[in-house]
């Protein structure tokens, strides 16, 4: 179900691409200098040496003390105690899986290397990135805008407005973060704490400012501040998303963005979300589940920690 729900036929791990017969295809290999230049590793165990340290230094800890308090969570909540899933979820980072190049949008390296002659970097994992990018070109198709739901320092949705403009869409990207790190944790969230993943300061202004530099600047929106107050903001705009990707990393911020985003998902529209089998992100998890609970939807496996579902004919797959 979960290639059907994407759109992608049977024949490989991610299926076989759709093309546009108006678009020029442009070869998506990464070259091999433009790696360093615009995957920035420091971020995340990128190497297996590094994930092995990560996987024993955290592996105890999820088993012993987070997972017992994450079933506890869902029995509070009003869900089936018993998720098997999250009892693979520290080996996912070791198998992660990425598109082959044909499944991903033309024009990806030339994006990349724009990115390296405007001095972006990417923190996100490539795998995760790539799987993304293959979400976003499978639903070209559908009509709406793009919203990143936790944008970090605004890399990836500038790599989306980029290719979008090369592609042609009249399709605008809302980047949306307090661009200050997280905000406070819930007690459903159990490995994350106040004002992790915060970015330099002045990063709104160095988001704007590569967005010049990549002539995105006219359909990139930058939404600094909590999700609630966002949110409010725009209730009155006539939102319709193609594609919403989701990268909370919180029980509260993930289950707010879960409730704007998923009614406003317009039809052969997805969502990705980033965190939904992390490790360090069971608040999260929570948060979706408890969010599609009693509609017959459970996201299913991209790659590394993320997951997708897709609106199809009115149902969600």
């Amino acid at each position: 179900m979960a290639r059907q729900g994407l759109a992608f036929p049977a024949g490989s791990a991610w299926g076989r691409p759709h093309r546009c017969p108006q678009t020029t295809e442009v070869p998506t290999t990464v070259p091999p200098d433009v790696q360093p230049a615009v995957f920035d590793d420091s971020h995340h165990a990128a190497t297996f040496f590094r994930k092995v340290r990560r996987a024993l230094r955290l592996g105890p800890r999820y088993y012993l003390h987070d997972l017992p308090r994450y079933f506890a969570h869902r029995r509070a909540r009003g869900l089936p105690v018993w998720d098997a899933g999250v009892l693979t979820n520290p080996f996912r980072e070791f198998c992660p899986r990425r598109p082959p190049p044909s499944e991903l949008p033309p024009g990806y390296s030339e994006a990349l290397a724009r990115f390296a002659e405007a001095g972006v970097r990417l923190t996100i994992p490539r795998a995760r990135l790539e799987a993304l990018l293959a979400v976003w070109w499978a639903t070209r198709s559908a009509p709406g805008d793009v919203i990143e739901c936790g944008a970090y320092r605004g890399a990836t949705s500038l790599l989306l407005a980029l290719l979008g403009r090369l592609h042609g869409r009249s399709q605008a990207v809302l980047a949306l973060d307090t661009f200050t790190g997280l905000p406070a944790a819930s007690a459903y969230d159990l490995s994350r704490r106040y004002g992790e993943f915060r970015p330099p300061p002045g990063q709104v202004e160095v988001i704007r400012g590569q967005a010049e530099a990549l002539g995105v600047r006219d359909r990139l929106e930058i939404h600094q501040g909590l999700f609630a107050d966002t949110f409010r903001a725009l209730e009155d705009r006539p939102l319709r998303f193609a594609l919403v990707h989701i990268d909370a990393n919180l029980y509260r911020a993930t289950l707010e963005a879960c409730r704007f985003t998923v009614p406003r998902v317009g039809p052969g529209g997805a969502i990705v979300f980033d965190d939904y089998n992390g490790v360090c992100d069971l608040g999260a998890r929570l948060a979706i589940e408890e969010y599609f609970a009693g509609k017959g939807v459970r996201p299913w496996p991209l790659t590394a920690s993320s997951a997708c579902v897709r609106l199809r004919r009115g149902t969600w797959s």
